[in-house]
């Protein structure tokens, strides 16, 4: 497995390693920021190898240097590669994580995590992305890894579709729109559902997406017909 490590940039202990950050809880910490409010706990170094390789930063420290944890950009910290290093990404982890939901599918938390790691793996390792749907771009944390078919009527199969049966949709509020049945894609553009009731606000919204062409189609188009077929 690689080896994450980093090196204190400043103060008494500069130049000194740094290594991922165990926490009393037995959790590593992943994160796009160091807000509090993005970080993903992982369990393993590998998982957090893996995010590292996508893009995120990690709660790092030195046991040997008695000052608290620090988050550490993704730009500064270095994977010293071994055997099989290499082909650990966010990808080759998803599975494993998609089976514990399926196992347990009320862990609210094992959602989330692989929600998270999808999220990681659809952004491509960027920390600012578009919106597949109003094609805006944001903050890796303003978008959702959101299932084009609703997860739980999707066959095992579909579920480990990883780069077809969800994308990325933004919080401002294109996953609620596409979600609630508000707009829906056919044929590759978006259009409004006009059999919901909307307010003259939320239409000057959804005017503003329609007719756009999501550029996922041709590998989600099976999906985003279910999900036209449900509303």
């Amino acid at each position: 497995m690689g080896k994450l490590q980093a090196k204190k940039n400043r103060g008494q202990f500069k130049d000194e390693p740094l290594f991922p950050h165990k926490h009393k809880d037995g959790m590593y910490i992943a994160s796009p920021s160091r807000y509090e409010v993005d970080y993903i706990s992982v369990e393993t170094e590998l998982e957090l190898e893996a995010l590292v390789r996508a893009g995120y930063g990690a709660r790092m420290s030195n046991p040997e240097i008695k000052q608290a944890p620090s988050f550490i950009s993704n730009d500064k910290i270095t994977i010293s590669n071994s055997i099989n290093s290499e082909n650990v990404t966010v990808k080759t982890i998803l599975p494993s994580l998609s089976n514990d939901v399926n196992l347990d599918s009320n862990s609210i938390s094992k959602v989330r995590k692989e929600q998270k790691f999808l999220r990681a793996h659809l952004g491509n390792g960027l920390l600012i992305a578009k919106c597949t749907l109003c094609q805006n771009e944001f903050p890796i944390e303003m978008l959702v890894a959101a299932h084009i078919k609703k997860r739980s009527e999707c066959t095992n199969i579909e579920k480990l579709d990883f780069d077809n049966i969800a994308t990325l949709m933004c919080k401002v509020g294109c996953d609620d729109l596409f979600e609630k049945g508000y707009i829906f894609v056919k044929n590759g553009t978006i259009q409004q559902n006009t059999n919901r009731e909307t307010t003259t606000y939320l239409d000057e919204i959804i005017d503003k997406i329609t007719g756009k062409r999501v550029s996922n189609w041709t590998g989600s188009k099976d999906y985003y017909q279910w999900h036209e077929s449900k509303i």
